[in-house]
This record gives C-alpha cells, sequence and structure tokens, in this order.
C-alpha cells in the first residue's frame, strides 16, 4: 500500500528559495486490498500473516520497495490554490501541484533484536536537516515539542546514546544524567562557549528570511471529504467498500448521534448519504435480528456436578458408610 505523510513541509535549496512539498511512498508490489470481512477472518485464525510474510519476503531476497516521491508547491501556488495545503485532513487537489521522484525505500534486512533495533528506537520529528525548516502548521509545531518529552519518559534522557539512536559522529553539551552515558564527551567541557574546540550552534546561513504564517479556522470544511469521494475513489466497488465501512462503525452509535451523523453525510454528498443510510439500516436489522437468535432460551441440558465448596447433601441409605472407629 502507498504511504502519505499528512504535513506540507517547507524546503529551501541553496539559493534560499523556498518550496512547499508533501512527501508520498508509492508503493512498487502493486496495491492489493482486503475487505473488513476478510480482515476480520485472518485475524481471527492467524494474527501474524501480514508480519509473516514480510519477514519470509526479506529473508528470501524479495526486498519490499516504495518509491520516494515529492509533491511540490511554489509560495506563487500556495497563494492561489482554492482550498488550504496546509490542512493535515485533506489530500491536495490533483493538478494544482507537481510530483517529483527523489528516492527509494527499501527494506533488504530483518532486525537482529525486536527489543534492541526497534522497540527502543525514538523518532523525533525536530531532527530535521538543513534545507527543511519543517511544517507551518500548528500541530507539527506540538509534534516538534512533546515527541522528546515522551521519549525521556520512555527510553529516559540518554535515548540519543542508545545503540540504535546513536549517530555517526556527534559532538553536544547534553550529557551526564541516566544510563546509558557511552564515552559521555570524555574531559571535553560541558559549557558554551570555551576555549577547548568545543561544538558551536549551527546557523544555516542559506535559510530564508520570511517566514510564512499560517492562520487556521476552526470551521467545518465539508469540500475536501466530497472531493475524496466523488473523485479519488477509484471505481464504484472501491466507493462501496468505504460506504460499508462507514455503516460498520455507526451500528453500535446510539440513534441520536446517527441521525446528526446522516446529515454530516448527506452535506457531504447526497448519494453519499443515502447509500449509507440504507446500509444502515440493512446492518442494524441483521444485529436485531442476531440478538434476538441469541435471546432464546437454551434446551434443556443436563446437570452436570461440578467442584464446589458445599458439602454435600446427605442420603440416607449411605448414612455412617464412611465413619471410622478406633477402638
Amino acid at each position: 500500500m502507498d504511504g502519505f505523510p499528512i504535513h506540507t513541509f517547507e524546503i529551501s535549496n541553496k539559493n534560499g528559495e523556498t518550496h512547499y512539498v508533501r512527501f508520498n511512498f508509492r508503493t512498487e508490489q502493486g496495491f492489493s486490498a482486503l475487505t473488513s470481512a476478510q480482515a476480520a477472518e485472518i485475524q481471527g485464525t492467524d494474527p501474524d500473516y501480514f508480519n509473516r510474510d514480510l519477514y519470509n519476503a526479506i529473508e528470501e531476497g524479495n526486498f519490499p520497495a516504495w518509491k520516494l516521491e515529492m509533491d511540490m508547491m511554489t509560495p506563487h501556488d500556495i497563494q492561489n490554490v482554492d482550498y488550504d495545503p496546509f490542512d493535515v485532513t485533506r489530500l491536495w487537489k490533483n493538478g494544482t501541484f507537481t510530483t517529483v521522484q527523489i528516492g527509494r525505500l527499501v527494506l533488504n534486512k530483518n532486525v537482529g533484536n525486536q527489543f534492541r533495533d526497534v522497540e527502543q528506537g525514538a523518532f523525533n520529528p525536530g531532527h530535521l536537516v538543513p534545507g527543511i525548516p519543517g511544517p507551518p502548521d500548528f500541530l507539527f509545531r506540538g509534534r516538534r515539542m512533546f515527541y522528546r518529552d515522551t521519549q525521556n519518559y520512555r527510553l529516559g534522557r540518554n535515548h540519543n546514546k542508545i545503540y540504535v539512536n546513536m549517530p555517526l559522529y556527534a559532538k553536544t553539551y547534553v550529557r551526564d544524567g541516566r544510563p546509558p552515558t557511552r564515552l559521555n564527551m570524555k574531559n571535553a567541557p560541558n559549557y558554551y562557549s570555551n576555549s577547548f574546540n568545543g561544538p558551536i550552534p549551527y546557523v544555516d546561513e542559506k535559510r530564508p528570511r520570511e517566514k510564512l504564517q499560517v492562520l487556521e479556522s476552526n470551521a467545518i470544511d465539508l469540500e475536501p471529504l466530497s472531493y475524496f469521494y466523488n473523485h479519488i475513489l477509484e471505481d464504484e466497488a472501491h466507493r462501496q467498500r468505504f460506504i460499508e465501512n462507514v455503516v460498520r462503525t455507526l451500528v453500535p452509535v446510539t440513534p441520536p448521534v446517527v441521525q446528526r451523523a446522516f446529515k454530516l453525510l448527506n452535506l457531504i454528498d447526497r448519494d453519499f448519504g443515502r447509500r449509507v443510510r440504507v446500509g444502515y439500516e440493512v446492518a442494524l436489522a441483521q444485529v436485531q435480528a442476531e440478538r434476538a437468535a441469541q435471546a432464546t432460551p437454551p434446551p434443556n441440558l443436563p446437570i452436570r456436578n461440578f467442584p464446589t465448596a458445599e458439602e454435600p447433601p446427605e442420603h440416607p441409605s449411605t448414612k455412617g458408610a464412611h465413619s471410622i472407629r478406633i477402638y
């Protein structure tokens, strides 16, 4: 399947020119989807199905790969599109951007130790290379601030010195504290500035001087949802699977909330709202029939004895049969 990071990143080149991009991972394996019923069946009978499939493919040399693409807009494009390109809940409209392939992601090796190589990994969206100042939206600002706190809590203050997180080369004043500390910068001074060739703050001289400020609104915008239903979904079969998944989430919801959901779906698209309502009524009738069948009293079954803390009842014919007399 494809992967679509939700943020719009600001990037700049060596000349200080700014562009706004979204990074996408396009699968080279082809696209294959499971229905919800198929997924539920596999989950119930073989929960390790996908993990085993991925592991075996890598071991056999059939390395999964994705093309790394970049959807790109200029500052002029950003100001002239008829939608918010920084909205993390929507897709960019086709025809409003340029796509460039910039690399490939290949999974060519299974991990040697799950705990060491995966569970102790610490990924921080604040770790950006020069030329990528980062997205200007407020969601990313929060992630940049708080990811490090969560990793400090989960892995410790020196999580960047755990083997899987260690950079190839680093000089830093962040030292001491909870293990692991590794060489801990040896006897280098832990203050700035100093006279012992300590690290100095990095300043990107080519970073753009002007910053884009994004003004966000809390108004509900249904246009992206309508565009997704009418233009992103590929065919009628795809659209029907989407409707069935929406219906499945509405069945356990209380009736007043369901009615509000119908109004919202009808505002997105009349056909969408109508088909979801019909599907919901059919699914609800099926659930009610199943509950009625389960409410039918079971047939009379013979009573079986089971261990209990209560004393067994006395029986006239066996009274004294197990008594012991001592002379």
